[in-house]
């Protein structure tokens, strides 16, 4: 699926650039002193970062880092809503509020803002509606009974699932909810190395279908592997941390460096290339892992001494690749995993194809790259929309292939 999502009235996900959020701190109590603005230099800081390239603001009045000191839900206020409208009325800019508390969350959103970035993961019971009420942008971090506190990418898939269904549920729109793994040393159990398996498995995220934010700038994993205590000596660890999560899959980059990490997700994001997608009127075809490439195993097929024939043959069949097929019927569902199978591939089907449902099916088709390819060719001689659907399949592994895909 090709993912797409509303930061207030921006557009992010596959299609679009990876977008900027710019950081602007409120409180004395960040763990960057950089990123702090005073009352006087808010406005300033703000033009400077959108300037430089920034899609969105972020403002924080409450420290999250470990070991700040807790700050009432009056001192917030303070510090959030005054600096809020001074920003609505000076600028057209969408600003996202980083708030754990749905009282400031409806104030936010009443005074102007357009998203709520929630690293408690919604646990403020009132949370969820409230952004419902508003019809705003929501940022669901990772985070089960203290922000941050999953360590491992399945637990953090599993969790962002929960919570997902949880928003949409109390009337969040699923296109405006945005999700973020929890970078960070938030807990201290949670080291250096749980951020690195974060970061190099961010694409994993990709099976919630919903747009990635990368909260990375100059976090103590940075400094660790750096041997770099300070913050303020982050920044070329920032900017390769930043680069790494947007090839691996990040629409949206949190940063207290705007105008110095536009080349590195710029770059990253080129590499990145396009989804590997085909369309036809209805159906949507992706391939969303690929293992091997038929030349590269008929280059290992030589070195193990193997015949001319093996190399053709054996080089489709070491080449494996997951592709999700969107938009067909039960009846085209029900063969195309009856096909697979005949190979010694398969195809996952839900439980409503195999009672004939006439609502449009979703197909996860699984399998070596010999036994799609015969899929296509069968499909091309059966009924329905399925020779429609064969050509999508063969445009969708040409394009995977297709350097035109990094243009």
């Amino acid at each position: 699926m090709t993912i797409e999502g509303l930061l207030g009235r921006i557009h992010a996900g596959d299609r679009y650039p990876v977008r900027v959020m710019a950081v602007i701190n409120l409180g004395e109590e960040s763990f960057y002193k950089g990123s702090i603005a005073s009352p006087d230099g808010l406005l300033e800081r703000a033009w400077a970062f959108l300037d430089e390239g920034a899609d969105m603001i972020d403002l924080g009045a409450v420290s999250t880092a470990p070991g700040s000191p807790t700050i009432t839900m009056e001192r917030e206020r303070e510090r959030l809503i005054p600096a809020l409208s001074l920003l609505r009325d000076n600028m057209d800019v969408e600003i996202s509020v980083d708030t754990q508390r749905s009282d400031l969350a409806d104030c936010a959103l009443s005074r102007g803002a357009s998203c709520v970035n929630d690293v408690s993961g919604l646990l403020d019971p009132d949370m969820a509606s409230t952004i419902a009420d508003h019809d705003a942008s929501l940022v669901i971090m990772a985070s089960r009974r203290r922000p941050g506190d999953i360590l491992r990418m399945k637990e953090i898939i599993s969790l962002l699932e929960e919570r997902l269904d949880l928003a949409c549920e109390a009337g969040v729109s699923r296109d405006k909810i945005i999700v973020d793994p929890g970078v960070g040393r938030w807990i201290p159990e949670k080291g250096f190395e749980h951020d690195l398996a974060i970061l190099d498995e961010l694409e994993r995220l990709r099976v919630l279908e919903r747009p990635v934010l990368a909260a990375l700038s100059r976090k103590s994993f940075i400094g660790t592997v750096l041997d770099l205590p300070s913050p303020a000596d982050r920044l070329a660890g920032s900017l390769a941390a930043a680069a790494i999560a947007v090839y691996n899959g990040a629409h949206i980059l949190r940063t207290h460096d705007v105008a110095r990490s536009l080349d590195a997700i710029t770059l990253a994001r080129a590499v990145r290339g396009r989804p590997a997608t085909a369309r036809r009127p209805g159906i949507e075809v992706e391939v969303l892992e690929r293992s091997g490439h038929r030349d590269d195993m008929e280059c290992r097929l030589k070195g193990v001494g193997a015949g001319e024939g093996a190399l053709v043959h054996l080089g489709v069949k070491g080449s494996f690749r997951l592709i999700s097929l969107r938009g067909i019927s039960s009846m085209e569902a029900l063969i195309i995993k009856q096909e697979m199978l005949a190979r010694g591939g398969d195809a996952a089907i839900s439980r409503e194809a195999l009672r004939c449902s006439k609502r449009p099916q979703t197909v996860l088709i699984m399998g070596t790259l010999a036994q799609i390819m015969g899929l296509s060719k069968k499909l091309r001689l059966q009924p329905f929309d399925l020779p429609v659907v064969a050509e999508a399949l063969e445009e969708a592994l040409d394009v995977d292939e297709d350097v035109q895909r990094y243009r």
